[in-house]
């Protein structure tokens, strides 16, 4: 076995690390007799020769030792060897530029694999089949006849999706069929194999494949993806067609579907807008299902239902409730089913939240408060200052020990006070009762406690005192509250004054507090006077510190030849500092010289420079028409959306109404990725969309 391995010059072909010089003995471990040797080599296998799912030069070469291994008796672990055999045949499963020459290779050595598809193993038969119906369309023939041979449900099940793979429009009839009729596994193989012949589901056949679906998976199907069978045809058909089969599987009397129903119901949701009021009325009985694994596989559905799971708070909030003293872990979902509430601001989430703090932890739905602060509540406020208190009282907490299944870290003290303070600045006025609590949580939390001081208006000016006393230590932030609570702008001079001193680097977001200070921030200008050089500086944080003190001198000043040459060379610079400097322009007049430059950042369609590009290019009397197509490419990529949809409206872009409808009724959503939250980010730029059309129709 593994005859001319060595006559192969292995370091002349690259693996994942370089010269695959190592191959040949990973090949001799996967032929080893000691299983534990074996395993060995088929994991350095997937290391060095098919790493992560890429190929390399050296992995073609690989192939026909490999297919040796797969068909030859008594070799560990053979049907795995099989399955990858298929799989790097399959550009689904397997990437890098190489990989049209390795399935080349395995369609050249595949003849010892036919033989294996009538092996007396049945798992044997299986993998066999898989690999075979991937290297290349000359198995055809082979597949058919063993179809008409094989009577094994398993096999069959994996035998069907390569015959259509290999025939799509010769094997529709078959399909059908196979979906009424075959047992279980094949039904359900069947239906994979439709959807992915580019074929829909016929109504009739749908009752069956969900009894199919409806029933603990027969085996390991090869052809199954990281989604799993139902995953990936929910994914595929149409919205009719999804109810019915979903409606169909949640009724399951196997537990293990219901929770993989409700799993690949939530994938859905993630790609579709209609998908979540489609299917949630289906899965609601879901939520009180006597199986506590299948209650937290529907509150994780709806936690990617987004906005739509408001038809469920009801039951949410009971799951919620019933966890909320749960000690040390997430009980049924219920730190899940909480932190829905809390994103929908609905009022069931407040006997959860007292009933959690209540019993002396804190809840895991405070980390949204910041993205998500829910509306004003009595109660809700006494609690939050009993914390604060208990907090700045002591230094600690106990936090809740389990976050939600969504695997997120327990909260820290200083996280907790952090949330818990924003709220109340999100409250503003109305939390002014809780100056006291809030002003001792600031060793914990001084980051934000200014901040929502100052949100609270003139209940906070009793700490007036202590916030001047920590400017005068460097604290920007303190400063910036008491020129807001006060009109001062002097401790925030003097704070930024001791801050650049102190550290003259990574200081944007401070100097975007400091440029409110306006003409009183002329004392700043010698210490500022090192960015503003007309050159960049070479790292992008520290082009962030320049714009930013370009904005400080120039409300200092007014002078915009203080401040232009620097602009200018920030927008030639390129990459994500480009739209704060173009910001910064938009709001000095003189600013339009730089028009040529600013063109050219949106032309050359820096990401996330086009939205501050555009607002200046319009104040500066650029045609609206000229500016609607580069803001609409960033609504529809909204990664880099900063504020494109707003924009529209204030320029009066009638003319991007057709594509703000578009993107706002589309079933696709238009966030797709991105932390946190992509769906509920998806509903809100929804919403957002809709009143730009609104507004500008």
């Amino acid at each position: 076995m593994l005859d001319g391995l060595d006559d192969i010059d292995w370091a002349s072909y690259d693996g994942a690390y370089g010269p695959c010089s190592e191959a040949p003995d990973i090949l001799r471990a996967m032929a080893s007799p000691d299983p534990e040797v074996a395993g060995e080599g088929r994991f350095d296998f997937a290391s060095s020769i098919w790493h992560q799912g890429t190929v390399y030069p050296v992995t073609a070469v690989a192939v026909p030792f490999l297919i040796e291994l797969a068909s030859t008796p008594g070799v560990d672990k053979r049907e795995h060897l099989l399955r990858v055999l298929g799989d790097l045949c399959d550009p689904d499963q397997t990437g890098g530029k190489d990989q049209p020459d390795v399935r080349a290779a395995v369609a050249v050595h595949s003849g010892p694999l036919m033989p294996l598809l009538v092996d007396p193993d049945p798992r044997i038969r299986e993998c066999a089949a898989y690999a075979v119906a991937n290297c290349g369309p000359h198995a055809l023939d082979a597949l058919r006849e063993r179809w008409t041979a094989e009577t094994e449900p398993a096999v069959r099940a994996v035998l069907l999706p390569g015959l259509a793979l290999r025939d799509p429009a010769g094997s529709a009839g078959l399909l059908r069929s196979a979906a009424r009729s075959e047992p279980l596994a094949v039904r359900a193989a069947a239906a994979l194999a439709t959807i992915r012949a580019g074929l829909s589901l016929p109504p009739d056949v749908l009752g069956p494949v969900a009894e199919a679906l409806g029933h603990p998976e027969n085996g390991d199907n090869p052809w199954r993806r990281h989604d799993g069978l139902l995953g990936e045809i929910l994914a595929a058909v149409d919205g009719d067609t999804a109810r019915t089969l979903v409606g169909g599987v949640a009724t399951a009397s196997a537990s293990q579907a219901r929770v993989r129903v409700a799993a690949a119901s939530g994938g859905r949701f993630r790609r579709s807008r209609a998908a979540p009021t489609q299917l949630l009325p289906v899965l609601r009985h879901l939520f009180t299902d006597a199986d506590p694994e299948v209650r937290i596989a529907a509150v994780d559905a709806a936690v990617l239902a987004g906005e739509a799971a408001a038809t469920v708070a009801t039951e949410l909030a009971a799951i919620a409730l019933s966890g909320a003293a749960a000690e040390g872990r997430d009980r049924d979902g219920a730190a899940t089913a909480l932190g829905v509430l809390v994103r929908l601001d609905d009022p069931g989430h407040r006997a959860a939240l007292l009933a959690t703090w209540e019993s002396g932890r804190d809840p895991w739905a405070v980390a949204l408060f910041d993205a998500y602060p829910i509306s004003f509540d009595p109660a809700v406020l006494a609690a939050v200052r009993h914390r604060l208190a208990v907090l700045g009282g002591s230094g600690s907490t106990r936090p809740d020990g389990a976050g939600p299944s969504t695997s997120f870290a327990a909260l820290t003290p200083e996280n907790v006070a952090c949330r818990l303070v924003q709220l109340l600045g999100a409250w503003g006025p109305a939390a002014a009762d809780a100056v006291d609590e809030i002003t001792a949580v600031l060793p914990l939390a001084e980051g934000v406690v200014p901040g929502a001081l100052a949100d609270l208006g003139p209940a906070a000016l009793p700490t007036v005192p202590l916030l001047r006393e920590r400017a005068e230590t460097g604290d920007v932030r303190s400063g910036h509250a008491v020129l807001r609570l006060t009109g001062d702008a002097g401790p925030l001079v003097a704070a930024a004054s001791i801050r650049l001193a102190r550290q003259p680097r990574y200081v944007a977001w401070e100097l975007r507090l400091v440029a409110d200070a306006g003409t009183a921030a002329a004392p700043l200008l010698p210490v500022l006077q090192p960015w503003l050089t007309g050159t960049t500086k070479p790292l992008h944080d520290h082009r962030y510190d320049q714009v930013a003190a370009a904005q400080v001198a120039w409300r200092a000043t007014g002078d915009p030849g203080l401040v232009l040459p620097t602009l200018r060379a920030v927008l030639r610079a390129g990459a994500a500092p480009t739209g704060v400097a173009a910001s910064c322009l938009a709001d000095i007049d003189a600013g339009a010289e730089l028009a040529p430059e600013l063109w050219k950042v949106l032309r050359r369609g820096d990401r996330l420079g086009r939205v501050g590009t555009a607002r200046a290019l319009w104040r500066f009397g650029a045609a609206v028409d000229d500016l609607t197509g580069p803001l609409l490419d960033v609504v529809a990529d909204p990664v880099t959306d900063d504020g494109a949809v707003e924009l529209l409206v204030e320029m009066g872009a009638t003319g991007a109404v057709p594509g703000l409808a578009d993107l706002a009724e589309r079933d696709e959503r238009v966030v797709t990725a991105g932390f946190p939250d992509p769906v509920w980010s998806d509903d809100r730029l929804r919403h957002r969309l809709r009143a730009a059309v609104s507004a500008l129709s």
